[in-house]
């Protein structure tokens, strides 16, 4: 544990993130017994940082919510820049944190490939699944053959790492993939665990990482440079392109009706442009019917958006779990435990069990200067809206979006010569 607090201090990102939280994130890490996966995945991303080969993704929900991965460069994104709340994977005592590796297609076999080289052979598997006359195998990978000369279908993101042996935990078989390599393979699916007798992690492809990468090589091809992904701040990013509308395949935006939108609600002050792209797509996502909206409508929602404290909220209801998170526990005071279990409460639509917590944190708005009846109007309103539980995950999706945009933006002809 105290290698992990040394390394997070020196990650590099420490002065950027609130101590506080990374004070509660080192304790809820080192109750939960955690500190053997996360500094196992600190050496797996760390080394495969080294290959110039390689492209990562910016990281999806859980990791963008926490300043101990940003600390430690397993994710890219800040929390703090898209208001992301630690507080959701951290706060039940339930749920199992699951870091996510997200590369471009070419790369997925490396990153196993690594982490045999890691932590060996003996100590490194992927798991199987079913496979059945309806099985729908985009999600999954075929590894290679079996003793019986079988062909197995793996989980596509499961790497499972046990330290004193995979055989110790988990009948395996040893695999040859299309390669010609040899694997460890579980006989049996694992379900998510404690991540303590063995760990596991999330492999991810994506195929707009892998465009991006290709778009770079034919650029570098011809001598030409392009900006580094996560090289500068998300308010510092070039938003140009969603300001013209020129929104043509990229991703999440290549939508008619999204780019009115976008067009319509877009500020032209760029610090506040990719929150405004968060609550866009988050409106996309509950559903085409909000952009029917007139321009009064549009008047209107810019009018509220202004208001504080909720500055960056959507003004008929919080849009996203985190907002909610972030006013329940710095607004009305609730700790992080009853914070989470409070959303619980809201995604189960149980107003009768959230009640107790709804009067625990009204007294403490008060305090805070809202007014009961603003307050008890704000926790109804949770009930009574859609709420999108992960603002994090679309964070992760959108700086990809954002980042491609500025790609075809600067270099269109590689861009087009990609997307044929």
């Amino acid at each position: 544990m105290e290698i992990l607090r040394k390394l997070v201090e020196k990650g590099g990102r420490y002065r950027e993130v609130d101590a506080m939280t990374i004070y509660k994130e080192l304790n809820f890490i080192e109750h939960r017994h955690l500190e053997d996966y996360f500094l196992v995945a600190y050496q797996l991303v760390s080394e495969l940082k080294r290959e110039k080969n390689i492209i990562f993704g910016p990281g999806w929900g859980r990791m963008i919510s926490s300043h101990v991965c940003y600390s430690l460069g397993i994710s890219n994104i800040s929390p703090v820049s898209v208001g992301g709340e630690p507080i959701l994977i951290w706060g039940d005592k339930k749920k199992v944190p699951t870091i996510d590796i997200e590369v471009d297609e070419e790369s997925y076999d490396r990153v196993f490939q690594k982490a045999i080289e890691l932590f060996g052979f003996e100590n490194v598997a992927r798991m199987p699944v079913n496979v059945g006359p309806n099985q729908d195998l985009r999600n999954h990978f075929w590894i290679g053959t079996n003793a019986n000369g079988e062909k197995v279908y793996l989980h596509a993101c499961a790497l499972l790492i046990c330290l004193n042996g995979i055989e110790k935990n988990f009948e395996v078989d040893e695999m040859i993939d299309e390669h010609g390599s040899h694997i460890l393979c579980t006989k049996k699916y694992i379900e998510d665990s404690d991540n303590q007798e063995f760990l596991r992690y999330n492999v991810l492809t994506s195929d707009v990482l892998t465009r991006i990468k290709r778009i770079q090589q034919l650029i570098e091809k011809k001598g030409n440079e392009f900006p580094g992904m996560y090289d500068r701040p998300i308010e510092e990013e070039d938003y140009t392109l969603f300001y013209l509308g020129d929104l043509n395949d990229i991703p999440d935006f290549d939508n008619k009706s999204i780019q009115k939108v976008t067009m319509m609600l877009m500020p032209k002050i760029e610090s506040a442009a990719f929150e405004e792209l968060l609550n866009i797509q988050g409106l996309f996502t509950l559903g085409e019917r909000y952009f029917l909206m007139t321009e009064e409508m549009v008047a209107e929602y810019k009018q509220k958006h202004l208001l504080p404290p909720f500055q960056n909220q959507y003004p008929y209801g919080f849009l996203f779990a985190e907002d909610v998170a972030w006013f329940l526990h710095h607004w009305t005071g609730l700790t992080w435990n009853l914070t989470v279990e409070l959303l619980q409460y809201v995604f189960e639509k149980d107003e009768k069990k959230a009640e107790p917590l709804w009067t625990h944190s009204l007294i403490h708005a008060r305090d805070n200067g809202f007014k009961r009846d603003d307050s008890y109007r704000i926790l109804c309103s949770l009930f009574n809206r859609p709420l999108i539980r992960s603002k994090a995950h679309y964070a992760g999706r959108l700086y990809l979006s954002v980042y491609l945009a500025g790609l075809k933006h600067r270099f269109p002809k590689e861009f087009e010569k990609v997307k044929e």
